[in-house]
């Protein structure tokens, strides 16, 4: 059986999947990073907006929001969540709004459906056209010992969803089957470490560029499995 594109039969069941992610707790916390470095978002661009919950909680403090998702069965779900809200199907590598914003925001490891460095470059080159000068990019990322880990070979079942994980050292890339009444979709995930995020980060020409795990604030170790890079476009000179 050919499999469905990724993100179009789980949107049916993806809310109830992921009821317990930190969404708010996230936000919290990217606000508090950028409030430390003296920045205080009026609005903000999600890149991989899914469903729509991790924008719901930027929505309640006030911020003006759109969102883009390449899913449009995702997005249909968020369009009936978020009426009012602009949500937008593109793909984040080309992405061109003739806007910009004081926040690019991606959660939930979104930035790892990108499976080369060179898609993830493209894709944070587009963020940084679509920020205004002064303006923050926050995104969090699985790094491979993090693929390696949650991915690592096994099934997972239940409510009539079936999860079928797997992950290649080699190549970094983490694979999941996801079966729905029947009918399959298949991810792909890579994983980065931030030193190979901040070299992209750095010819793209964000300044300053830094790292933190959630919920600690600290700077990520090398065992570290996620991570948050918050990244500035520099004012111009």
């Amino acid at each position: 059986m050919k499999p469905r594109p990724s993100f179009s039969i789980l949107a049916r069941r993806y809310d109830r999947l992921m009821a317990d992610v930190p969404y708010e707790g996230w936000a919290a916390f990217v606000l508090a990073a950028l409030a430390g470095e003296g920045a205080t978002p009026r609005d903000l661009l999600e890149l991989g907006v899914g469903t729509g919950n991790a924008l719901v909680p930027f929505l309640r403090r006030g911020l003006e929001a759109v969102g883009v998702d390449a899913s449009a069965a995702m997005l249909a779900v968020a369009r009936a969540k978020l009426p009012g809200v602009p949500l937008i199907r593109a793909d984040a590598r080309t992405l061109r709004l003739g806007r910009r914003f004081n926040l690019v925001y991606s959660a939930f490891d979104s930035l790892n459906n990108l499976l080369t460095p060179t898609d993830l470059r493209d894709a944070l080159a587009a963020a940084r056209h679509h920020l205004r000068p002064g303006g923050w990019l926050a995104a969090d990322l699985n790094t491979p010992a993090g693929l390696q880990e949650l991915w690592r070979e096994e099934v997972w079942e239940e409510d009539g969803v079936r999860l079928v994980y797997g992950y290649d050292p080699a190549t970094r890339l983490g694979r999941l089957e996801v079966w729905v009444e029947g009918e399959r979709e298949l991810h792909l995930e890579r994983g980065y470490e931030p030193e190979e995020v901040h070299s992209l980060l750095e010819v793209l020409g964000y300044d300053p560029v830094f790292y933190l795990t959630y919920p600690e604030g600290l700077p990520p170790g090398p065992l570290a499995e996620r991570f948050w890079v918050f990244a500035r476009r520099p004012h111009a000179p």
